[in-house]
C-alpha cells in the first residue's frame, strides 16, 4: 500500500493554537442562541434568587430593630411569614434558574455533536491520515462536554452571582453611601486578579485539552493492539507511556486547582481587609451614633454576602477559559474544509470505463505516490495492480471513489472528469472491499446489507453464498442475526473478510474495488473466493490489487507498478515472456508458494 502522511501532532497543535485567536464568546453562542428564550426565563428565575438575597439582608435591619429593640407587634407578626415567603420564591427562583440552564446546555450539547459528527461524515480521507482517531474521539466527547456545560455553568453562576452583587450593592448603599465606598477600594484588585488567572487559565486550559487527548491515544492504541503487546512484552513501555501522560494530565489540572485556590484565597482575604475597615470606620466617634445596630448588621450581612458571589466570579474564570479552550478544539474541527463536491452530472448507466491521464498524487507530507500514470481500464474489463509495498496501486484506486484528487492529471469515466460528477453519483455506482476490513457493531444481515439499502433476507443470502461466506454465518449461534461485536471482533480474518465481499456483492454496482481483498484468506477459502468473484466481475469494470499473483492470471490486463509509475503493463502471459520486473516478482513468489502452503491450515 502507498505511503500516507504520517499522524502530525505538532503541527495539528500549531492549528490548534492558531485557531484559539479567533474563537470568542460569540461563536460559542451561536450554538445557544435557538434556545436564548428558555436561558431567558432561567435568567429570570436566578433574578429572582438574587434579588431575594438582598431582600434578606435588608429584612435584618427590622428584624433586630424593630422585632428585638422596639418590640413592634406588626413585625413580630410579619417577619416570619415574609422570611417563609422569601425562601419560598427563592426555592422556585432557583429551581428555574438550573433546570433551566442545564437543558440548554443538554440541547446544546446535543447539537454540537450533531454538527461535529455530520463534519466528520464531510471531511476528506487526508484530514483522518493527519489525525489520531483517539484525538477526534476526544472532541466529540470530552471537549464537547466541557464546552457546553462550561457554557452552563458560567451562565447560571455569572447571572446569579452578578445579579446577587448588585441587590445586595443597593442594599448596602441603601444603608451606609460611605461604608460602601470602602468597599469599593478592593474592586480594581479583585478585577487585576481576575484578568491574570483568566490568562493563566487559557494557557493551562489547551494544555489540559492536549493531555485528554494523549490518554486517549495511548489507551485506544494498547486496546486495539493488545495482542502485539502482550506478544512482544510490550507491557512496560505502554505503561510508563501511559503513565507520562497521565501524569501530564493530573499536573496541569492540579496548576488550575492551584491558581483557583489562590485567587479564591486572596479575594476572600482582600474583602476580611475591607471588612475590617468598615468595622473601624463605623465604630469611630461621630459614625457609631449614625447608624442603628439594625442598619449595621444588615450592612455587615450583605457585605459578608458578597464574599461567595465574589468568590465563585473568580473561580468561574477556570470554567470560562476551559470552556473557550474545549472551543477552540470543536471550531477547529468545523472550521475545515470539507470534502470537495462542485460536480453537477449524475453517473449513470452500467458500462463505464476508467481512464488515467498524466496522474500525479503528492500527500500532504511531500511524498509522492504516483508520478505520471497513465492507464485505460475498459469498461467491464478486469485490470490488475501489482507491485512492491508502496509503489502506488493502492493510491491510484483511491482516487477513483475521489477518497484522494489527483495533484495533477485526471481521473476520466466515460471521458467524463470525475470531479464533474456529484459525490454520491460516483460512489453509488461503486463497491469497495479494502485491505483493512471495516465492520460495525451489528447483525451479519446488516453489515452484509451496510449502505446498500432495504434488501430481502434472501438477497443477503445468496450474496453470503457467493462470497463463500454462508457456511460459516450457517454455524454462528443465531445465523444471519448473530452481533458480530466492535469491527467483527468475533470473526476470524477471512471470515471478515467474506462479509466485506459479501458486501460489495450485494451492493451490485458497475465498478468493483479490490484492495487486497483477499489478503486474510487461506489457499483454500481464496479459491473458493476467486471463483465467485469470476463470476461477479463479469461485466463489471474492475480494478484489483494484489499482492499474490496467482489470484490475477486471469485478469484482462495486468499493470505492474514501481515507484508510483507504470513499469509495464500487459496479460499475465504476455508480461511472463518479457522476463521484466512482474516475471521476476512471479518467480521470487513461486519459490516461496511451497513455504506458504507447509503453513497453511488443514
Amino acid at each position: 500500500m502507498s505511503a500516507s502522511p504520517p499522524v502530525n501532532s505538532d503541527s495539528d497543535k500549531i492549528r490548534q493554537r492558531t485557531a484559539a485567536k479567533h474563537t470568542s464568546w460569540r461563536r460559542v453562542w451561536q450554538f445557544v442562541r435557538p434556545y436564548r428564550w428558555v436561558l431567558l426565563l432561567a435568567v429570570l428565575g436566578v433574578t429572582l434568587d438574587a434579588a431575594v438575597q438582598g431582600a434578606f439582608a435588608l429584612l435584618l435591619q427590622h428584624i433586630l430593630d424593630d422585632v428585638f429593640g422596639r418590640h413592634d407587634p406588626f413585625y413580630i407578626r410579619v417577619i416570619p411569614w415574609a422570611i417563609v415567603g422569601l425562601f419560598l420564591l427563592r426555592g422556585i427562583g432557583n429551581y428555574i434558574g438550573t433546570y433551566g440552564v442545564n437543558w440548554v446546555g443538554r440541547r446544546v450539547i446535543m447539537d454540537i455533536r450533531d454538527r461535529v459528527f455530520r463534519k466528520y461524515l464531510s471531511l476528506p480521507a487526508h484530514f483522518f491520515d493527519s489525525h489520531p482517531a483517539a484525538n477526534l474521539m476526544a472532541r466529540m466527547t470530552f471537549d464537547i462536554e466541557q464546552m457546553s456545560l462550561g457554557v452552563s455553568r458560567a451562565v447560571i453562576v455569572i447571572a446569579r452571582d452578578f445579579l446577587t452583587i448588585v441587590f445586595l450593592l443597593a442594599v448596602m448603599f441603601y444603608q451606609s453611601v460611605q461604608l460602601t465606598l470602602i468597599v469599593f477600594a478592593i474592586v480594581p484588585l479583585v478585577a487585576w486578579i481576575i484578568a491574570y488567572v483568566n490568562k493563566r487559565f487559557r494557557q493551562i486550559s489547551h494544555r489540559i485539552q492536549q493531555s485528554v487527548s494523549g490518554v486517549s491515544e495511548v489507551v485506544e492504541e494498547v486496546v486495539r493492539g493488545q495482542k502485539e503487546v502482550r506478544i512482544y512484552g510490550g507491557q512496560a513501555e505502554e505503561l510508563a507511556r501511559f503513565n507520562r501522560v497521565n501524569n501530564d494530565n493530573r499536573r496541569f489540572n492540579m496548576k488550575v486547582v492551584s491558581i483557583q485556590a489562590a485567587s479564591s484565597s486572596l479575594v476572600q482575604f482582600l474583602a476580611a481587609c475591607a471588612l475590617a475597615v468598615i468595622i473601624y470606620f463605623a465604630t469611630r466617634p461621630g459614625q457609631i451614633d449614625q447608624i442603628t445596630p439594625g442598619a449595621f448588621m444588615s450592612f455587615i450581612s450583605a457585605m459578608l454576602a458578597l464574599i461567595p458571589p465574589l468568590k465563585r466570579l473568580s473561580d468561574i474564570s477556570s470554567t470560562v477559559q476551559r470552556t473557550l479552550a474545549a472551543a477552540d478544539s470543536v471550531f477547529y474541527i468545523l472550521d475545515q474544509e470539507s470534502e470537495k463536491d462542485s460536480g453537477d452530472k449524475i453517473l449513470a448507466g452500467n458500462k463505464l470505463d476508467l481512464c488515467f491521464e498524466g496522474v500525479t498524487l503528492d500527500y500532504p507530507d511531500g511524498t509522492q505516490a504516483l508520478r505520471g500514470v497513465d492507464l485505460d481500464v475498459p469498461a467491464g474489463s478486469v485490470v490488475a495492480l501489482v507491485g512492491q509495498s508502496g509503489s502506488g496501486k493502492s493510491s491510484l484506486v483511491s482516487l477513483v471513489p475521489r477518497f484522494y484528487d489527483p495533484t495533477s492529471g485526471r481521473v476520466l469515466i466515460n471521458d467524463t472528469d470525475i470531479r464533474d460528477y456529484r459525490l454520491d453519483s460516483l460512489r453509488d455506482r461503486m463497491a469497495y472491499v479494502g485491505q483493512n476490513v471495516v465492520l460495525f457493531n451489528d447483525t451479519v444481515a446488516n453489515n452484509i446489507a451496510y449502505g446498500s439499502g432495504k434488501h430481502t433476507p434472501e438477497a443477503i443470502r445468496e450474496a453470503a453464498r457467493k462470497a463463500n461466506a454462508l457456511e460459516f454465518i450457517e454455524a454462528l449461534p443465531e445465523g444471519f442475526e448473530t452481533a458480530i461485536g466492535e469491527n467483527g471482533a468475533r470473526l476470524s480474518g477471512g471470515q471478515r473478510q467474506r462479509l466485506a465481499i459479501a458486501r460489495a456483492i450485494l451492493k451490485d454496482t458497475p465498478i468493483l474495488i479490490l484492495d487486497e481483498a483477499t489478503s486474510a484468506l487461506d489457499t483454500r477459502s481464496e479459491r473458493a473466493i476467486q471463483d465467485a468473484l469470476q463470476h461477479v466481475m463479469k461485466n463489471r469494470t474492475t480494478l484489483v490489487v494484489a499482492h499474490r499473483l496467482s489470484t490475477i492470471e486471469n485478469a484482462d490486463k495486468v499493470v505492474v507498478f514501481d515507484a508510483g509509475r507504470v513499469a509495464e503493463q500487459g496479460t499475465h502471459e504476455e508480461l511472463l515472456k518479457q522476463g521484466g520486473l512482474y516475471a521476476q516478482l512471479h518467480a521470487l513468489q513461486r519459490a516461496q508458494a511451497p513455504v506458504n502452503r507447509a503453513q497453511e491450515p488443514n
